[in-house]
This record gives structure tokens, sequence and C-alpha cells, in this order.
């Protein structure tokens, strides 16, 4: 019984829209399993050891060449392997810049657990309102010019939870206004894989400053388990970062490294991405459509996103109207 594999669920059952996380059923894990086993045959000595730097060499190798494929061009040395987008975030948060920058910028709405940490260690934060028309970029400049803005967070591309992304031309302007007003930027493109418009490039691929630091996670195009994610740090807070980093968490988990790196160099991660990410691109297509068909009334996400969002009066009564969508 334990060893049973799971069967996928019929077409007959419905779908979870309520939550981000992965289906369980469209990663194949018998082949990442495989990998796992493979690392602890090859790279028995390393796991035995107190970790490195930045990351597995062999990883980061790998991580570099993938990154190219989501057009981030950088050196090896900029790239860190962190245990997970999470933590890459808080050692950011925590840690001084250049800049001298005191205050950190967020959209708002923005990623709940973010905002969860920065309340948890009394961060300063403050909020820039963002909607599926984007975001207020006097309001930005003006935040810019009279705060201490040590970095803004963003999510350019399928934002959670709004499901949305900046037109290229937004893009352009927040850089700008970074560059203007020496404030860093902090890009989470934690969907990077699901991005079906081959032109449209992280805003990290337009810095030519080096004032944005790019975060990439494997956590929805694979499983949220593995604790894995890349950053790609500007040198002039490498030094820091690392010094941070060494305090707080030694490594990642070597065997995860060392198993994720097996999976990108067989080719196993492209051709599982393409497989997976058709996956939840049907069932995007899937809320879109039900989206279209029964809440037209209701302004929504207009692009088919991996979030949705519906904006409601504020005398609907919830409880009623989740009630009505099932």
């Amino acid at each position: 019984v334990e060893h049973r594999v799971f069967e996928e669920p019929t077409s007959t059952e419905g779908v979870d829209f309520a939550t981000s996380s992965p289906t369980w059923h469209a990663f194949p894990y018998k082949d990442f399993q495989q990998c796992i086993n493979k690392a602890i045959d090859t790279y028995q000595e390393e796991l035995f050891r107190y970790g490195t730097p930045k990351g597995f060499s062999l990883l980061i190798t790998e991580a570099k060449k993938l990154l190219e494929s989501y057009q981030v061009f950088t050196k090896s040395e900029q790239i860190f392997i962190t245990s997970g987008v999470q933590q890459a975030l808080a050692l950011l948060s925590m840690m001084p810049f250049p800049n001298n920058g005191s205050t950190i910028l967020v959209e708002q709405p923005s990623y709940h657990l973010y905002m969860d940490m920065l309340k948890t260690y009394g961060i300063r934060a403050i909020g820039i309102q963002r909607t599926a028309q984007g975001i207020d970029l006097k309001q930005l400049e003006k935040i810019f010019n009279e705060e201490e803005i040590k970095f803004f967070y963003t999510m350019p591309r399928f934002h959670n939870p709004l499901g949305t992304s900046y037109s290229k031309k937004d893009k352009e302007a927040i850089l700008q206004l970074a560059y203007k007003y020496n404030v860093y930027i902090v890009e989470d493109d934690y969907l990077a894989d699901f991005e079906y418009n081959t032109k449209n490039d992280p805003l990290f691929a337009e810095d030519t400053k080096e004032q944005v630091i790019y975060l990439k996670s494997f956590s929805k195009i694979m499983f949220p388990g593995l604790r894995i994610g890349l950053a790609v740090l500007p040198p002039s807070i490498l030094n820091t970062f690392q010094k941070f980093r060494m305090t707080i968490d030694i490594d990642s988990s070597m065997i995860s490294q060392a198993a994720l790196y097996l999976y990108i160099k067989s080719g196993m991660f492209e051709h599982n991405k393409s497989k997976v990410s058709s996956i939840y691109h049907k069932r995007a297509q899937v809320l879109h459509q039900l989206l279209q068909n029964h809440l037209a009334n209701y302004e929504s996400s207009s692009e088919i996103v991996m979030h949705g969002h519906i904006l409601l009066p504020r005398q609907v009564n919830m409880k009623s109207f989740i009630r009505y969508l099932y």
C-alpha cells in the first residue's frame, strides 16, 4: 500500500481553483526519484560536507544555462542557490544595501507570505496600489523621491494574486525611475516557466545598470518540497548577501541541489516543463472562459493567467457568492 502509485483524478472531477499549489499528479515524480537516487550514489562525499558559499557548483553551471533561456544573462559568481525564493527575500529584506535605503516598497496586493515576513521581523514597508491596469507611475516617482527606498519588490508577470503582467512600456518606465532615484528592484519571476509569449522578457533583461535582483522559483513547475530557488545578484551586494546567508543557513539541501542538477543536465527538466505548463495553461483557459461566461458583469483578469481575480462590489455577501460559484 505504501508504494502504490497515485492514480490521476478522473476527468469528471472538478478543478480546484482555491489554491495555487501545483497539481501533484502533473509532475513526473518517478523521473525525479531516479535523480535523487543517482545523486546519493554519485555525490556521497559532498553530502558529508558543510555546504558551499553560493551553492553546489555543478548546479550553478546548469542554472546559468537555464537562466539564459529566460533571457537572464549573468556570470556564475552572481548566482546564488537559496532555500526557495522565500529565503532570498528574507535575506534581502534584512541586509543593508549600498543606497542606504531603510524602507521596502511593495505592491498592494502582494505575496501574502512575504507581507507576513515583513510584519514578523518589524521591517518598515510601504505599499503602492496595483490593479489590472498596472501601477500609477507618478505615484511611484513620488514615493521614490520622498522615501528612503531600499528596494521595490515586484512581480512584473503573472502577479500573485492579480494574475496580470506589466506592459513593456511600464517595465521600461519603472527601470528608468529606479535608476533616477537609486532604488534597487527585486523581481520575483516565480512563474517564468509558464510564459507562453516568447517576446515577454523579464525586467532583468532590460537592466543596464545592475540594479535588478532576479529571483527564480522551482516550486510551481516542480514541487514546493524541493526548497530550491535561484537569486541573481548585482556585484554591489554579493559579499553582503553571502555574509548574511552563511549566518542563517550554511547551504540549501545538498541532496536537492545534486538531484536538481542531474534533472536539468539530463534534459528531463526541459522535457517535463512543457508538459506541466501545458496542463496549467489548459486550466488557466478554463478559468478564463468561466469568468467570461458567468461573471461578465464584473471586472476580472482579461488575459489567460495563472492566478485570477474578480472585482466585486463591497455589498456582496461573500459566503453566498462562494456557494453559488460551486
